[in-house]
């Protein structure tokens, strides 16, 4: 027997990877690190209540751990979100002992800040923007010349709101002097992107494979923003560079679900970063046909990717605000939002999360919040 192990927040990438393992049949144990659950991951029709902990810091999860690892079946251990894909590979020489942990006992370390994958990534031959490393306090690099983008050099340490375009001096200072608890930020030339990419795929000991490449269509908050609006398909069409990706995780030593982010101009796609967990919007690899999620837990099945089909993704939530801006006229949205069958809010095969979250909404039109609990 094999199970999934789940460390998650409360949030769409936790119950994007909830989804793809229920639909593949894989029994599930989720620790959820939350104070609260707005968007009613616990209500998913694939989670069995007596396999669902909730514990308000990662360090709680240890005692949850150590009461599963005396089981004799395989379990795999994954994650939906940056601290705990860190916090795990800090205890990767314990946990790998008990668990099928991402790096099998080894660690990824240095490779979770941006300018180590950067230039990681050049070695293994992909297109990186210019970058170097600036630190609040320290002289700002001068050899990057405007615009530019500023970002976390840990994701984890910081936030979307750390991100910042800047066109000239003035508007770099403004962004440096912004409120932030983030001390540390990799400086990258900015490129002006065509469009985005985020590569979805999986590394078992036998293949590394990309399910397809989903091109950003909207975002929301616009430019920085997550992606509200966005399409799969076959990776080849955008001449993504797998051997360059493979080696990169190779040397890593990474194994499970990840993504890879790039921005496309010109023909060539540039390299951002790797994201070493299950990613928000690989939900949309399971409905095109290829269960990443479920081919990794059944390591001796070899991934079918002739499955695949492209299809349309949204998160009807965040894109219907391009509307309400004025920036999408509402028939087009809703020419869009009928052609989409991937939805990240939304899952007609697992509606108890959506109901939950509209009736809260509800119940606080109607002040009546105090009648309704979480836990």
């Amino acid at each position: 027997m094999k199970r999934v192990v789940i460390i998650g927040n409360a949030s769409y990438n936790t119950l994007s990877a909830i989804r793809s393992y229920g639909e593949g049949k894989i029994p599930i144990v989720l620790i959820m690190v939350a104070d609260s659950d707005p968007v009613f991951v616990r209500k998913s029709r694939y989670l069995k209540k007596q396999y669902i902990f909730i514990v308000k810091s990662l360090d709680d999860c240890s005692e949850i751990l150590n009461s599963l690892k005396n089981e004799t079946f395989e379990q795999t251990l994954v994650t939906t979100f940056d601290p705990a894909a860190e916090w795990v590979d800090a205890r990767e020489p314990e946990l790998s002992k008990y668990f099928r942990t991402p790096c099998r006992g080894k660690q990824i370390g240095k490779y979770f800040h941006k300018d180590e994958q950067c230039k990681l990534a050049v070695e293994c031959g992909l297109i990186v923007p210019k970058s170097a490393v600036y630190h609040r306090g320290d002289l700002f690099p001068d050899d990057i010349a405007f615009p530019l983008l500023t970002k976390p050099l840990v994701s984890s340490l910081g936030s979307k709101s750390d991100i910042h375009i800047c066109h000239d001096e003035k508007k770099l200072q403004q962004a440096l002097l912004e409120e932030s608890h983030c001390k540390s930020f990799i400086v990258q030339e900015y490129i002006e992107k065509e469009y985005e990419l985020n590569c979805l795929g999986v590394r078992t000991e036998t293949e590394c494979v990309l399910a397809g490449a989903i091109r950003k269509r909207r975002h929301w908050p616009k430019i920085t923003g997550i992606a509200s609006f966005a399409n799969i398909e076959k990776f080849e069409r955008y001449e993504v560079d797998l051997e360059g990706i493979k080696k990169f995780l190779e040397i890593v030593g990474y194994f499970g679900l990840f993504s890879v982010e790039f921005l496309h101009k010109d023909g060539k796609n540039y390299f951002m970063e790797v994201n070493f967990r299950n990613d928000g919007l690989v939900y949309t690899s399971t409905a095109a046909g290829v269960n990443l999620h479920a081919s990794y837990i059944n390591k001796n099945t070899k991934i079918d990717c002739r499955k695949f089909h492209p299809v349309y993704m949204m998160n009807t939530s965040s894109d219907l605000l391009h509307v309400k801006n004025g920036d999408l006229s509402l028939k087009q949205w809703l020419s869009d939002f009928h052609k989409t069958t991937a939805f990240i809010n939304f899952n007609k095969k697992d509606l108890m999360p959506t109901f939950w979250y509209y009736l809260r909404k509800i119940l606080v039109k109607l002040r009546i919040e105090r009648l309704f609990h979480f836990y």
